[in-house]
């Protein structure tokens, strides 16, 4: 073999070999590092549950709250301290002299009549400090006056509210005089009520058993009254200037004109001791049935809101407690 040869086949051995000796292990890149501790995701996640539950927490309170205000009665508190005085004391009204007087049949019951600036007819008996009347009545009922007067006017606007087959007749002078506690103007005279079918004991109303009022412990007529008094009294007190205490005569009036029918609904649900079909004597709206009543009380309750905020209250934030106040303490 010729050195030539030789040197091809040398050349080709070392190729071979070559050819033949390990690869390098390929490099793989370490896997990313994991984060420690929970992603935002889950730290949203967490934020909105411990949100709902301090929602869920602080409404079942809530709850809780308004159920506790709601039951309450003036028998659980005990008789009151003193009488409800923010910013000035709401004197509770009293019972009728007359009342346990016993009648039956056809009588004779004289109230005190006024007739306020917005044209209401209101029962103002409190207001008197003779005794009225209340007696048996066996003649022939009087005849009401004639058309076109004031005393026509004033019979017909109080025989109204009263039940079908009452008279009523105008038995003195007409004057006017200021609500000691609305300080509203009043234009007033005595009225005598002939009824042919009594068959109950004058009551703490001044009626016969057909009439329920804040004296005769009804908290529905206490509720309409407090609400009246306080928006009257924020009125003044607006005109005064004195608008810290206008805020707080306002913010009763609206608690309480909130809470009446938020308590009538639980009454007539949760004890079931609700009574359809009152007739309510108010000190200062006359006499309402259920429907006006109420109608009457959110009217009120929304004319205390513009004072409130007049006053530079807002909008009123009230609590449960301010809301059922007119049952819970006499």
């Amino acid at each position: 073999m010729t050195d030539r040869a030789l040197r091809i086949v040398g050349i080709a051995l070392v190729a071979a070999c070559g050819s033949s000796a390990p690869q390098p292990a390929a490099t793989t890149a370490p896997p990313p590092a994991q984060p420690s501790g929970p992603s935002a995701a889950e730290i949203s996640s967490e934020h909105d549950r411990a949100q709902r539950a301090q929602l869920e927490e602080a409404h079942h309170k809530l709850e809780a709250e308004q159920q506790e205000a709601l039951a309450v009665t003036c028998g659980d508190v005990g008789p009151p301290s003193h009488e409800r005085c923010l910013p000035s004391c709401y004197p509770t009204e009293g019972p009728d002299p007359r009342a346990t007087r016993k009648l039956t049949g056809a009588t004779e019951i004289e109230h005190f009549i006024c007739e306020t600036g917005d044209g209401e007819v209101v029962s103002a008996d409190e207001l008197v400090k003779v005794p009225l009347r209340a007696r048996a009545y066996r003649k022939r009922f009087p005849r009401e006056h004639k058309k076109g007067t004031w005393q026509a006017e004033l019979e017909a606007a109080f025989k109204e509210r009263l039940p079908a087959g009452d008279a009523v007749f105008v038995t003195g002078p007409r004057r006017e005089l200021t609500h000691p506690l609305t300080h509203e103007k009043l234009r007033c005279a005595m009225v005598a009520r002939y009824s042919k079918t009594a068959k109950h004991p004058v009551d703490r109303c001044g009626s016969t058993g057909d009439t329920t009022c804040e004296a005769d412990g009804n908290p529905t007529s206490r509720a309409i009254n407090v609400v009246h008094y306080r928006l009257d009294e924020a009125k003044r007190l607006q005109e005064a200037g004195n608008t810290n205490d206008c805020q707080q005569a306002a913010l009763e009036a609206i608690a309480v004109a909130r809470g009446l029918p938020r308590w009538r609904q639980y009454v007539k649900l949760n004890v079931q001791k609700w009574t359809d079909g009152l007739r309510y004597r108010t000190r200062f709206d006359g006499l309402l049935d259920e429907d006006l009543l109420f109608a009457t009380v959110a009217k009120l309750g929304e004319q205390a809101q513009e004072v409130y905020a007049s006053c530079g209250g807002g909008n009123a934030t009230t609590t449960a407690e301010q809301e059922q106040s007119f049952h819970a303490c006499w």
